[in-house]
């Protein structure tokens, strides 16, 4: 992917320009904690979740200012977000979930409150390197210390483009049913540490959470919002509703899935399963739309499932199922 190939472009205010032609959009801190600044700098750019069914990129600032307002903006959307850092594309959208896969040592003894990814040695904690992927992979005992403290400070390098990317692992690692993303030193903490001081850095979890809520307000506003008269559905509109009429067994089909004799579908995302969906776990309801116990929160129809299972946008989805007759075989993933 390239810059001009993105449709909104996401930006603090000492970030790198927007590309010509390309609809820019600035983000800047309001006033409070960090959860409340860059709530505020959502509500003052006036984003809303529809601006996300196209490809979006933030463009994010020299050093790790941007992790803040970068956890908020995932949280708005729902969805890892591409970012443009040091002159390169990341395109985090479309790494899935490796990280859940990556082995680790083996869960810690006892309840470990507290670890450190990267910088200097902390007192009392377990600390772990992370380095680039220039470095090689990270370690089983890292990962372990990653994935199973229940509270983990990330103290990222001074390069921009390692911050983001050992932020996405930390958080892909840290993943349950979501991504999720650690403390951000400030370079200030104490020692030792305590469970819920909040000198012990800056938790983009809550800042991601204040995100999500954030669309969850839009989304309650819009439900009590006066009625006015019916806006004509556009071309590409039209269009998401057709894929989105495509029988929901045809769409599974499509991405790799098969029914037993039950009736019940097998996931295609068998890499998020224990036993990669050998027992099936997705139902199709007659509403056109499926679930799967293990992956989807509520049910799903079928624009949103190509989202979810290929790593597309709603505009790449709706292309998949309407004009491709590709098969993907996800089950041998």
């Amino acid at each position: 992917m390239k810059l001009t190939d993105y449709v909104l472009a996401i930006r603090t205010p000492d970030a790198p320009p927007g590309p010509p032609g390309i609809k820019t959009v600035d983000l800047v801190p309001g006033e409070g904690d960090a959860a409340a600044s860059a709530v505020a700098a959502l509500r003052a750019s006036s984003l809303s979740a529809t601006d996300f069914r196209a490809r979006v990129i933030f463009l994010a600032p020299e050093g790790t200012g941007g992790l803040v307002l970068y956890a908020a903006l995932c949280g708005f959307a729902g969805r890892r977000i591409d970012t443009y850092v040091d002159g390169a594309v990341l395109e985090f959208s479309r790494r899935g979930h490796d990280g859940e896969r990556i082995p680790d040592a083996g869960r810690p003894p006892g309840h470990l409150m507290w670890g450190q990814a990267g910088g200097p040695a902390a007192e009392g904690i377990p600390t772990v390197e992370v380095g680039s992927p220039a470095d090689g992979p990270v370690t089983p005992e890292a990962v372990s210390v990653i994935r199973y403290a229940a509270r983990l400070r990330m103290v990222p390098p001074e390069s921009a483009r390692d911050a983001f990317t050992m932020f996405v692992l930390v958080a892909e690692l840290r993943r349950r049913d979501q991504d999720r993303f650690p403390y951000l030193s400030t370079g200030t903490e104490p020692v030792p540490t305590v469970k819920d001081d909040p000198r012990q850095g800056i938790d983009l979890e809550l800042v991601r959470r204040a995100g999500a809520q954030y669309r969850q307000e839009l989304r309650t506003a819009n439900k009590s919002a006066e009625i006015v008269p019916p806006v004509p559905p556009t071309a590409r509109d039209k269009r998401l509703m057709e894929a989105n009429a495509v029988d929901i067994p045809t769409v599974l089909t499509r991405l790799g899935s098969a029914p037993d004799e039950t009736g019940r579908w097998h996931c295609p995302r068998p890499t998020r399963h224990s036993n990669r969906d050998e027992n099936p776990s997705m139902k199709v309801h007659g509403d056109n739309k499926t679930r799967c116990h293990r992956c989807d929160r509520e049910k799903v129809g079928p624009v949103r499932l190509a989202v979810d299972v290929l790593g597309l946008t709603p505009d790449e989805a709706a292309t998949f199922i309407l004009d491709s007759d590709r098969t993907v075989n996800m089950r041998s993933a």
